[in-house]
């Protein structure tokens, strides 16, 4: 959103964002925000108010509702009272509950509002297994969805096969728009300045030489970074492979009880990563793990992938669905069924025996995103469903 955000900005449009003051991932927020209930910064140009949120270290699904429902009360408070004009309201999902302060700040603002989805929820839960169908998260969340549903001015989703998800749900094609997720090629610069930081990772962490694979993310529920971890298990005695792990979330002291427990001293793990530091280490990986937990999430598409794709890395995909086809239309990486230790071990071995051309993978997803999926293209389909919201309003203002 940030990269749409500052895109709009550079088309000559005024952008507000609210969100909560910076919490992740410790799960405790920034001394400079303590007492306060909100605090403006500018940010490319984007005018960004963070206003109060709860907190909180302890990991657990009650914490995760009060840090949701605590934005959701912050922001309506704090849009509700904007001192300043604006035409069309977004709110983004997940959360999804954050759509119910999307609704409520159009409704007194007197604006329309477009509810801008990433995930489906609760389907992606289910999906994910983390809730079982027909439980009371599960139908609680269905009302909810089919409320926000029928009140937004308009929806938009990042593939089409959410869209499809929705058309199935009785919503208006008509009120759908497709704006992808993307990457920002400007930022994505996958050489640091000066060009000297690229090898000092393999240098500091004795990697020269060794075929290194990647994953930067969430340590989530559904990413299933388990079956990287029984990769690894089974490359132990290919000394010259080693595995990165890069990120925070809620299955990381899992994933390295699991490393303990076996003795994987081909993985390292490192914390999440500022930019700067982060695109060195994509850069001087081979390859980047683009893992999702089962076959059911067939609707996602990881921002992930594609920013492997933007600094020139071919990917080993772990999924299904729309992703999948879209590795395999642009010849960008190599497809894996989820749950599969074997087969991304198998993969990875071909990789370094050269029977796989991953260098190639690279080069033909870099010119596939910069096609398709460059931010500057996609913030221009936002602006359009902006535009068009905004007319119609003014339609039906100047027939009262």
């Amino acid at each position: 959103m940030h990269g749409l955000a500052k895109w709009l900005v550079r088309f000559g449009h005024e952008v507000t964002v609210v969100t909560g003051f910076p919490n992740y991932p410790a799960g405790t927020v920034d001394k400079q925000y303590r007492g306060k209930f909100s605090d403006t910064v500018e940010l490319d140009g984007v005018h960004v108010i963070y206003s109060w949120i709860y907190a909180s270290p302890k990991r657990g699904k009650l914490p995760r509702l009060l840090n949701y429902f605590s934005f959701v009360f912050s922001s309506m408070v704090t849009g509700v009272f904007l001192r300043r004009s604006f035409d069309v309201v977004v709110a983004t999902s997940p959360p999804l509950f954050l759509g119910l302060s999307g609704w409520m700040i159009s409704r007194l603002r007197g604006r329309p509002w477009v509810l801008d989805i990433r995930d489906i929820w609760p389907d992606v839960a289910v999906e994910a297994g983390e809730f079982k169908p027909g439980s009371f998260m599960v139908r609680w969340g269905g009302r909810l969805e089919r409320f926000l549903y029928r009140r937004a001015t308009h929806i938009t989703v990042v593939t089409n096969a959410k869209r499809d998800n929705l058309r199935k749900k009785s919503v208006s094609e008509q009120k759908i728009s497709v704006v992808e997720n993307g990457v920002d090629l400007d930022i994505l610069r996958c050489q640091s300045d000066g060009g000297e930081a690229e090898p000092r990772f393999r240098s500091q962490y004795g990697l020269q030489g060794k075929l290194l694979v990647s994953y930067a993310g969430l340590f989530g529920v559904f990413q299933g970074l388990d079956v990287v971890l029984g990769a690894a298990r089974r490359l132990l005695e290919d000394r010259d492979v080693h595995f990165v792990m890069v990120g925070e979330g809620v299955k990381r002291d899992e994933l390295l009880a699991y490393a303990n427990e076996h003795g994987l001293n081909n993985v390292t793990f490192l914390p999440l990563q500022p930019r700067e530091k982060l695109l060195p280490l994509i850069h001087e990986s081979d390859a980047m793990l683009i893992p999702l937990v089962n076959k059911q999430l067939v609707d996602a598409v990881p921002s992930k992938l594609l920013e492997a794709w933007g600094c020139g890395k071919g990917v080993i995909y772990v999924g299904s669905g729309e992703a999948e086809s879209l590795v395999r239309e642009c010849e960008g990486g190599v497809v894996i069924e989820p749950g599969s230790p074997a087969k991304i071990a198998d993969a990875i071995r071909e990789m370094r025996q050269g029977v796989l051309d991953y260098r190639q993978w690279g080069e033909r997803g870099h010119q596939f995103v910069k096609q398709r999926f460059e931010r500057s293209i996609l913030a221009r389909k936002l602006e359009s469903v902006c535009r068009g919201l905004d007319a119609m309003e003014n339609r039906h203002g100047s027939s009262k």
